[in-house]
């Protein structure tokens, strides 16, 4: 005598269940890549804003500064006038202001004080050279002194550009890096989550011409 086989709902329901958890397991590894991703590449964005921003036009700066520096040292022995000297110490004090705008670092705020001091003296000794009858010499000796440590404040200021444009050109090298190990190993999951997909799709259908 014929029996009816009777389908029970289970197993097909225990499928559903585990493709539901498969997409959804799937769609959230697949957006936690993704804001890994966005993470590095706003690092990435970040440190080449700052690498121009902070670094290049810092370097500009101090070359600019150096030039006019170098210039007062070598009219110490001239008769330079006062527009001339004016002129001088307002693109000095221009550029200065500049530089105080750009993001720096702990060490780099350090020299950057020891300049501001410097100059500070450097400019209160001028003004003394410009008195008449007064120890020219001595003045002078001392200008250049102050000269020579301004000097090795745009040194050091010069070196931290370097210092700091190398460490971000590498921590952009690395965020690349992982940015390319994130999209190859999320590229290897959407492949293993397809063939998974694939596989239940299968499945069910197999099932379901056997109970046909």
């Amino acid at each position: 005598m014929f029996e009816p086989k009777i389908i029970s709902g289970r197993p097909r329901k225990g499928r559903r269940l585990k493709f539901v958890l498969v997409l959804g397991v799937s769609f959230l590894l697949i957006l936690i890549a993704n804001l890994i991703d966005y993470k590095y590449l706003s690092n990435v964005r970040r440190n080449v804003n700052s690498v121009y921003n902070d670094r290049v036009v810092a370097q500009d700066y101090i070359y600019r500064l150096s030039k006019l520096f170098h210039q007062k040292q070598l009219s110490m022995g001239q008769n330079t006038s006062d527009l001339n000297r004016s002129h001088q110490n307002d693109s000095i004090d221009r550029l200065l202001f500049h530089f105080s705008k750009t993001e720096l670092t702990r060490s780099e705020a350090g020299f950057f004080f020891d300049l501001q001091k410097n100059y500070v003296e450097l400019m209160s000794l001028e003004n003394v050279l410009k008195r008449p009858n007064g120890p020219t010499l001595d003045i002078r000796q001392d200008i250049g002194r102050e000269l020579k440590e301004i000097r090795k404040n745009l040194d050091d200021l010069e070196g931290v550009q370097f210092k700091e444009g190398a460490e971000m050109t590498q921590s952009s090298n690395r965020s690349l890096g992982m940015n390319a190990f994130l999209s190859k190993l999320e590229l290897a999951f959407l492949i293993v989550n397809g063939v998974v997909i694939l596989y239940m799709v299968m499945l069910g259908t197999n099932l379901m011409g056997k109970v046909n």
